[in-house]
């Protein structure tokens, strides 16, 4: 039997049961988020309804997110959201999808135009895989006219799917992505302010490599500093894998395995991008491992930053997407015809066995943006990156070997013309070679 006290000890304690569980439910929630500089509330309200205003009449618009992969709780891999999703609604939970309907749908006795669907709150698996929205805070947070449980999508886009009077367009669809690249292509200033974040970032890594690279790091050591930088000041992932591509490594466009032990000599291509709250930077720089260009590294170098500063002039609203790839071309093909590596200035042809890609693409919620690719218009972001690459052959000289050259920057397209917004990475070799000069007699 329990002693007097105890049992008034507990008689008390179930007394005031009620009044403690209603003010545990009073205390503030922990937040799903602990940034405040993700885009608005407004900012995803005004995309959706620029999407509801473009849709075709009688039809709705459903995109749907990803989902987390993994074979077990410790196998989960790392989410990013679908981009398209992401600008609609700032979610960036799996599991997430969203429905627009222009002329409204009849749901729990009102009539909504948008509704997004979230992962139901279970507080067995937020303990293991953190916090949720659920469907009440993501309406309030996230400033939606309806948010609902999404075990209610089949539900509720079933309905409309089997409704003959009713066109349901996806991502995959042409006019649904036609109106959602017209929309992404131009950034607003909130976008930008996060690409410009960013663009900093990576900028800020460059710098830390050119500072600090020399001879005998490996191309993974390069990496870890990058991506550590990226870690360091806010950025939750790279935007790509990271291309770190020394000597022979750097006549490969998309070399990212990163693993060659660097050797006096060498250039090293650096192509990376941290991504912030979506939006993903993507600056190229080509540094000499030893402090100092060869003469011939040199050669090759100024050829490509002499085209990749003609490219960028020829940033202008109303030019043509192409334009900085055709002025950059010029200029590569008639500094390679100089050297005797191409038959003339104008043999575009040959130019492409030493310049295989393209000079720009958009830039944005994904490294290679979505973008109407037609004219270039002010809000755009795109990249100017040539490059020189000279594999081993026997009909090119041996001096000219495994270099490989690339210099890439992020642009801005404004009426007053080319903004470059990555300039804060050094790309002029007299720069290069006083920055990287102490690392290499320490």
């Amino acid at each position: 039997m329990l002693p007097k006290t105890a049992v008034l000890a507990l008689s008390l304690a179930l007394a005031a049961a009620p009044a403690m569980a209603q003010q545990a439910l009073l205390l503030p929630e922990a937040p799903v988020r602990y940034e405040s500089d993700y885009p608005s509330a407004d900012f995803h309200r005004g995309r959706r309804q620029a999407v509801m205003d473009a849709l075709p009449g009688g039809s709705v618009a459903v995109m749907v997110g990803g989902v987390q992969k993994g074979a077990s709780l410790d196998d989960l891999q790392s989410f990013v959201q679908d981009p398209d999703l992401y600008y609609l609604t700032g979610t960036e939970e799996p599991g997430s999808s969203l429905l627009l309907a222009p002329g409204g749908v009849d749901l729990d006795g009102r009539t909504v135009h948008e509704v997004l669907f979230v992962p139901p709150r279970d507080a067995a698996e937020e303990i293991w895989l953190g916090r949720r929205f659920g469907a009440e805070r993501a309406q309030r947070v996230l400033g939606v006219e309806l948010a609902v449980d999404n075990d209610r999508f089949d539900e509720i886009v079933g309905r409309l799917v089997s409704d003959p009077a009713t066109a349901v367009l996806t991502t995959g669809d042409a006019t649904l992505r036609r109106i959602l690249d017209g929309l992404r292509v131009v950034k607003t200033d909130e976008e930008l302010r996060l690409l410009r974040h960013a663009i900093d970032i990576t900028a800020d890594a460059q710098r830390e490599v050119l500072g600090s690279v020399e001879p005998g790091w490996t191309e993974y050591q390069i990496e870890a500093l990058v991506e550590y930088t990226f870690a360091r000041e806010g950025a939750e992932r790279p935007g790509f894998p990271s291309i770190v591509a020394s000597g022979e490594n750097g006549v490969l466009l998309h070399y990212d395995t990163n693993r060659r032990t660097t050797k006096p000599g060498d250039l090293v291509v650096v192509d990376v991008g941290a991504s912030y709250h979506g939006y993903t930077a993507d600056v190229t720089r080509t540094y000499p491992l030893q402090g100092a260009f060869t003469p011939d590294q040199r050669r090759i170098y100024d050829i490509v930053l002499e085209a990749q500063k003609a490219g960028i002039a020829a940033v202008r609203p109303g030019a043509p997407f192409g334009a900085p790839g055709k002025a950059a071309s010029e200029v590569l093909a008639r500094g390679l015809a100089e050297l005797g590596l191409i038959g003339g200035s104008r043999d575009i042809m040959a130019l492409s066995r030493f310049f295989p890609h393209g000079t720009s693409h958009y830039l944005g919620l994904d490294v290679h943006d979505v973008g109407t690719y037609d004219v270039l218009a002010p809000g755009q972001v795109i990249t100017v990156e040539p490059g020189i690459y000279i594999a081993p052959a026997e009909d090119v000289d041996p001096r000219w070997w495994n270099i490989g050259v690339r210099i890439e920057d992020d642009v801005l397209v404004t009426e007053r013309g080319p903004e470059v917004l990555s300039e804060a990475a050094p790309k002029e070799p007299g720069e290069i070679e006083a920055t990287m000069r102490p690392t290499v007699t320490r």
